[in-house]
């Protein structure tokens, strides 16, 4: 189970730089001299969202105590950013689930 772990961590992680690679791409059109405050606060959204998500990635990469937990949310919301955070989101929901279940049993 700690393989899932740590793909899980680095699937994560990748959700954090493609977020960056967006980022990257709008922060000139948002706040240059044409950028609307929609933009822009699309472009503060998507970078606070990349923040978090890096912060859970690396929750499960370095296996603090209640990564478990923190994750789960974020998981759960992916599940409708069809089709990289319906395939994270389940993954992530079904390391959960068994992780759960061996903890129960062990």
């Amino acid at each position: 189970m700690d393989k899932h772990r740590v793909i899980i961590g680095w699937l994560f992680e990748a959700v954090t730089m493609l977020l960056a690679v967006f980022i990257t791409f709008t922060w000139k059109k948002a706040f240059g001299t044409d950028g609307t405050p929609q933009e822009q606060q699309i472009v503060i959204y998507a970078l606070v969202i990349a923040a978090l998500f890096l912060a859970v990635g690396l929750t499960l990469l370095f296996n603090y105590r209640n990564s478990h937990w923190v994750c789960l949310p974020f998981s759960v919301m992916m599940l409708v950013y069809v089709p990289i955070g319906t395939a994270l989101g389940g993954y992530y929901l079904w390391y959960f689930w068994k992780f759960i279940y061996k903890r129960g049993k062990g």
